[in-house]
């Protein structure tokens, strides 16, 4: 099933992601005694650090490999390519805007968790508004299963689908 497929293909994307920034990471902090995650004090600091050195790798590793080979790793694991809805390669433009839609309910999870005081802080208010992203989510899985896999809500707006 297509849309079983594209499931494991992100997850296996996302595996690969976590493992390599995540190491980077812990790389940087432990050749500068901590630094810069000694040094910061709010949560937009955190944000801009996630946003820098995760959320923009992880958009240009999607925009960048199914641009221009029509598959990220865990598309060509599972033999997926992108494509436009013509059959033809996809646009630059069209690989940016689905890579926006696939992954804003991950931006807006971290601006939800962060901003303006992470939720790990004493005193931190919960922050009902966490329910979007998990919404979106689930729209997005609902969404995959109801095209048989051809299309999430990145593919309808951008253009694309995704065939085996």
């Amino acid at each position: 099933m297509l849309a079983l497929k594209r499931l494991a293909a992100y997850i296996t994307d996302f595996l690969i992601l976590a493992v390599v920034l995540s190491g980077l990471q812990m790389l940087i902090s432990l050749l500068t005694g901590g630094w810069p995650f000694d040094q910061f004090r709010t949560g937009l600091q955190i944000e801009l650090w996630v946003l820098c050195t995760m959320s923009l790798p992880v958009w240009a590793y999607f925009i960048v490999y199914e641009f221009r080979r029509q598959q990220t790793a865990g598309k060509r694991l599972f033999r997926l390519r992108v494509v436009r809805n013509d059959g033809d390669r996809i646009t630059l433009w069209q690989s940016f805007l689905r890579t926006f839609i696939k992954l804003l309910p991950w931006e807006l999870t971290h601006l939800i968790v962060l901003v303006p005081v992470p939720w790990w802080e004493p005193g931190a208010e919960p922050n009902h508004l966490i329910y979007i992203p998990n919404a979106l989510i689930l729209i997005y899985i609902i969404c995959l299963f109801l095209t048989a896999g051809r299309k999430g809500p990145h593919d309808i707006v951008a253009g694309t689908e995704v065939k085996a």
